[in-house]
């Protein structure tokens, strides 16, 4: 092919891509997200406070089985908004094992969401990409209970996902010379909606 063809072809492409409408929602005040664990002495509860996010979409959301919507989703929250509600000691230890001052936030950013399952307005939604916390970045999928709400502009997601605290290598927390040991596992839910 003449490559000033093929220059003007890629130009075209490129352009036309540009073109695409692009849809942001952004995540609503009410977001709700809560970390769920337990220790040698007792389960414990962590609110998620401060978090921000998006959902960007190229063109319109397509509610089909296997859809792949063409989008973004990224969602952030700071560590020194973590609220353990047992006061300024174990909020303290929540940063220090999270390692808050190099890293400051724990973020979630999609390479790929794509409708599993379609029933009128709701949807299930399956969503690939890279988390980080404590510095440690680790390939994550989660599948979201969605709404569309087209006449509110709304996109809601809901669910929950098991982690570790391992899978990050944070340093489980302890407390009273070790008596109380902070077990691996975690059981993040939430219930977030974006706006447009």
């Amino acid at each position: 092919m003449n490559t000033r063809i093929f220059k003007l072809l890629v130009l075209l492409l490129s352009i036309n891509f540009g073109m695409q409408s692009q849809t942001e929602y952004k995540l609503s005040e009410n977001a709700e997200m809560k970390i769920d664990g337990s220790s040698t002495v007792s389960d414990w509860a962590v609110e998620v406070q401060e978090a921000t996010g998006s959902f960007t979409l190229v063109n319109e959301v397509k509610m089909e089985v296997g859809a792949s919507l063409y989008s973004t989703l990224e969602f952030s929250f700071p560590v020194e908004k973590m609220e353990s509600g047992r006061g300024p000691i174990m909020n303290s230890k929540i940063k220090k094992a999270l390692l808050s001052e190099a890293n400051p936030s724990v973020t979630y950013t999609s390479t790929e969401n794509k409708i599993i399952s379609v029933d009128g307005n709701n949807f299930i939604l399956e969503s690939k990409g890279i988390i980080s916390a404590a510095g440690v970045e680790k390939p994550f999928e989660v599948s979201f209970d969605c709404i569309f709400d087209a006449e509110m502009n709304t996109i809601s997601f809901e669910g929950n996902k098991d982690l570790t605290l391992s899978m990050f290598d944070i340093v489980k927390p302890t407390a009273f010379f070790g008596k109380l040991q902070t077990k691996d596992e975690l059981n993040v839910k939430f219930k977030v909606s974006f706006t447009k």
